[in-house]
């Protein structure tokens, strides 16, 4: 009877045994055919937005940003698809688009320097989703002013070196490549060749070319080598023209190229051009820029509009720092330079308040650009012009500002970069009317003193009134942004100095 136990207890273990690997089976068979999801720990896992939430901020960046920055376009994903294969673009994106919810938008601008610290700087990732995606965090960085100045040209350094580690500038130097085994390698090496001729992979390299021609507007470092592989994907782009975006690309690109080129004959004279040929240039760049406007009426180009009026100032504005030139100036140039710094305002004015807030950063660097222009040539010596016939008046450029700083106000909710940006035109506007008297007052000094008509030189004579008292701006925060402002219209570094009969007057002031 024991055997037979034992038997049975053998048979019973099998039995049980079976039954398990079937389960086991049926189980492995139902993991392959629905597969549990992907944990990614995303800000939609963690319930920061919920799925609708983040496809109507996608549909908001399609409709209404991604036409003023037409260098990271994704007309044909969804939400679920940028999700799974462009994580970081996504989250850009989604950070981009909360300016109206500043708290949630500070939390995202924090998600974002996580990721970039975890796969670019920890993992060592270089792909098409972390270039896209700091794109379009850099585009609109001044979203995040409380930390824009410690952030937005080391970011511009990491997209310049995936830009050159992905192969997209198509330049013979070293490049980042993990080590594979040789068949793997040969593959990676072929997806870059591929990369760099896709639309999306040039679209992105302009993209960061453009940016930091922008940026070195201020932060001369920053100009990132021309090749003609950039002029080479402009000219891609443009008769390929996938989108009407492309075309803008194009034009943008342009810009900026007549403007190094206008940069560098400066700093070369013997390649210089003539005054008429610089502006033919102009012309025709102006007047293939308005054919694209009549072609897309339907389009949102305000951000194109503002780079089109401020072409003449940012090709011709390079001339102003050279010092010992100023007297070779003809009044056609300086009227053209003026006429321009003049519309960028006007047009920033012109634009609707549903586009203001979400114009990206370059768009910003102009309209500031714009007005230091005007601030340099309001301070302009006359021995600096060949006659008097024209006029910067400050009072101009002060009710341009303060007219911006109303828009402004209009689209903040306060302590945002709205905000900041109303405080760093008034700085500007404080130091100018504080530079103008006093450049007044040692204008006066001197004369009195060549005439002998003062005698004595401690006493200056008071400086001239205008017909009516300008409005002074007070109060203005004393934060990065005004900081740095200040410091640029002090030193005016970005245009190489200023008269000299104007340092004395500049440099002796402290501050608002």
């Amino acid at each position: 009877m024991d055997g037979v136990s034992d038997v049975r207890d053998l048979i019973a273990i099998v039995l049980s045994q079976t039954a398990r690997s079937g389960i086991q089976a049926s189980e492995t068979q139902t993991c392959s055919v629905s597969p549990k999801p992907k944990w990614r720990n995303d800000f939609i896992d963690r319930e920061l937005l919920n799925i609708a939430e983040g496809e109507e901020l996608l549909l908001k960046f399609r409709t209404d940003l991604m036409p003023l920055f037409p260098f990271v376009l994704i007309h044909e994903v969804n939400f679920g698809e940028l999700r799974e294969k462009s994580p970081f673009l996504l989250l850009c994106i989604m950070s981009a688009c909360l300016e109206h919810k500043p708290a949630l938008q500070q939390r995202f601008e924090f998600e974002v320097r996580s990721v970039i610290s975890t796969r670019i700087m920890m993992n060592m990732e270089r792909d098409m989703d972390i270039l896209r995606g700091l794109l379009v965090h850099i585009a609109w960085s001044h979203y995040h002013w409380r930390n824009y100045h410690t952030q937005v040209y080391m970011l511009l350094q990491m997209a310049m070196a995936i830009v050159v580690d992905l192969g997209l500038d198509r330049y013979d130097n070293l490049r980042m490549r993990h080590i594979y085994d040789h068949g793997e390698d040969m593959e990676g090496s072929q997806r870059e060749q591929v990369l760099c001729l896709t639309p999306d992979g040039q679209r992105a390299f302009l993209g960061c070319y453009y940016l930091c021609s922008k940026a070195s507007i201020f932060r001369r470092q920053l100009n990132m080598k021309y090749t003609d592989w950039v002029n080479h994907c402009a000219e891609c782009l443009g008769q390929r023209a996938e989108y009407p975006s492309d075309q803008y690309i194009k034009a943008l690109i342009e810009i900026q190229l007549l403007a190094r080129k206008s940069e560098l004959e400066l700093e070369n004279p013997a390649h210089a051009t003539n005054n008429d040929e610089l502006f033919q240039s102009i012309d025709v760049l102006e007047n293939k820029i308005e054919q694209l406007f009549v072609q897309n009426k339907k389009c949102n180009t305000w951000a194109l509009r503002l780079e089109l009026n401020a072409t003449p100032a940012i090709v011709l504005g390079h001339a102003l720092s050279q010092r010992d030139r100023h007297h070779q100036y003809n009044q056609r140039r300086l009227l053209r330079i003026a006429r321009s710094a003049f519309n960028i305002v006007t047009v920033f004015l012109a634009t609707p308040t549903s586009v203001t807030p979400n114009l990206p950063m370059f768009s910003y660097t102009s309209i500031w650009y714009g007005l230091l222009v005007l601030s340099k040539l309001s301070l302009l010596s006359d021995a600096a012009k060949e006659d008097n016939s024209l006029e910067v008046h400050s009072r101009d450029i002060h009710n341009l500002g303060l007219a911006a700083m109303q828009k402004m106000e209009t689209i903040s909710r306060g302590k945002d970069v709205w905000d900041n940006c109303r405080a760093v035109i008034g700085s500007m506007l404080s130091w100018l009317e504080k530079s103008r008297t006093k450049s007044k007052e040692i204008q006066l000094h001197k004369e009195s003193s060549r005439k002998q008509e003062v005698e004595n030189p401690d006493l200056l004579p008071e400086p001239v009134p205008e017909d009516s008292p300008l409005v002074t701006v007070s109060a203005v925060t004393e934060d990065w942004d005004a900081t740095v402002w200040h410091q640029m219209l002090q030193d005016l570094t970005w245009i190489g100095g200023i008269p000299v009969e104007q340092q004395s007057a500049v440099h002796s002031f402290q501050g608002p």
